[in-house]
């Protein structure tokens, strides 16, 4: 699967951004808090608008109306971690017990045994522990040479690195 952005605007944040994740590849989003990251994801998952430019999925443009089909072939992790719902693998009881490296590693290794082949991983709203971060990025890895095209907001991998 391929993941295209050409010359994408929202608002103020994000002006003019095109790139490309192929199978098998890993971009990573870096900026300061407030840049855009998370709201560029957002923009891929076809939750907001896009101001300027185009997103596609393997030559198919992102549209309000085939936002929902492309969805489905997506694997979210999101910045707020949340029992997902609809998720029967764990009571609600077991879920609040985990602390939030544990919950964002256990949402992030689904995405990735999920098998499909589009992962969008935005980074937790909380400061992982050096161990949580290393296996973060191993499973990023894994997916990849799964052959998923993986847009994830993470700072600690330096390949194909966007600046917003």
């Amino acid at each position: 699967m391929m993941l295209e952005l050409h010359n994408v605007s929202i608002g103020q944040r994000v002006k003019a951004l095109s790139l490309t994740v192929n199978a098998g590849q890993i971009v990573t989003i870096t900026g300061t808090e407030g840049a855009g990251k998370t709201t560029l994801l957002r923009a891929v998952l076809g939750l907001i608008a896009i101001d300027g430019g185009h997103i596609s999925v393997d030559g198919e443009l992102l549209t309000t109306k085939s936002a929902a089909y492309f969805r489905r072939q997506m694997a979210y992790v999101p910045q707020r971690l949340s029992m997902p719902e609809g998720y029967d693998g764990m009571g609600l009881e077991r879920w609040a017990v985990l602390s939030a490296d544990e919950r964002y590693l256990l949402l992030l290794n689904n995405a990735v045994q999920s098998g499909r082949q589009l992962l969008i991983v935005d980074e937790p709203d909380h400061r992982l522990s050096a161990e949580t971060a290393e296996r973060v990025d191993l499973l990023l890895e894994e997916a990849a040479a799964r052959g998923a095209a993986v847009l994830a907001v993470n700072s600690r991998i330096n390949k194909n690195q966007i600046q917003l």
